[in-house]
């Protein structure tokens, strides 16, 4: 991953370090989606982070996104349900 980000990261980050990607194939195989809480993505977007043999950046993603590794668990939209609660939040089921 170095060579291809190495600039865009150290210009965000001004870390030279070797980058590193998640390795999305291996997480599939034990999980079918990945969800980027909005605290998650307040706590480290555009912050390095380390991990074995040099740091990764969460770079690409949104707040409170969704990223299904399968096709297994994706909902379908005739079944998808929006409801409002007495407290005013949105909460979404599957019928």
């Amino acid at each position: 991953m170095s060579a291809s980000r190495r600039h865009d990261w150290w210009r965000a980050t001004g870390q030279a370090t070797r980058w590193f990607m998640p390795d999305f194939a291996a997480a599939a195989a034990e999980y079918d989606a990945i969800h980027l809480t909005m605290a998650a993505y307040l706590s480290t977007a555009g912050r390095p982070l380390p991990v074995e043999g040099g740091q990764t950046l969460l770079a690409g993603w949104d707040p409170d996104a969704t990223f299904w590794l399968t096709d297994l668990a994706a909902p379908d939209p005739e079944h998808e349900h929006w409801d409002r609660d007495p407290e005013d939040y949105w909460r979404w089921r599957i019928t």
